[in-house]
């Protein structure tokens, strides 16, 4: 969990911050119940993530996971590829292990995004945009020289 507070509550205060100085409009925060109707209630005392509203920090955390996800995906088949005889196990061997870890830590974030099919999954249009920012970082990352 000091994870997603660390990573999703920084970056939203900064940029919580350059919007401010620049007269925008600040961002609100709904405060949702948790017993309001039987399904949430079942989730709460399951301990089961609740991700039902759209929210700019469930955008920024399932950015993050994706961005992870892809992260260790690719290293994955970087070190099938380029593992005979190059030495590149030895160096990266440190990065897969993190990147994996990351990837089990965001378990329930991917299955808020993916799998779950409930009133406490990921919205769509959190997805999809977590989804096309992942991608746009990864793909100008990859075309750097």
């Amino acid at each position: 969990m000091w994870l997603y507070k660390r990573t999703s509550s920084y970056l939203f205060a900064v940029i919580n911050t350059a919007v401010k100085a620049l007269g925008f409009s600040e961002a609100a925060f709904a405060i949702t119940t948790k017993v309001s109707d039987e399904d949430n209630s079942r989730r709460y005392w399951g301990e089961v993530m609740e991700f039902g509203a759209a929210s700019p920090m469930f955008t920024m955390i399932s950015t993050l996971a994706l961005l992870n996800l892809i992260c260790f995906i690719g290293s994955g088949i970087r070190l099938a590829v380029m593992a005979p005889g190059v030495g590149y196990v030895g160096s990266m061997l440190v990065q897969v292990v993190l990147s994996g870890l990351l990837v089990l830590i965001n378990m329930p974030v991917y299955q808020g995004m993916f799998l779950r099919k409930d009133g406490g999954r990921m919205p769509t249009s959190t997805t999809v945009t977590s989804l096309v920012l992942a991608v746009s970082a990864c793909t100008c990352v990859a075309f750097l020289p």
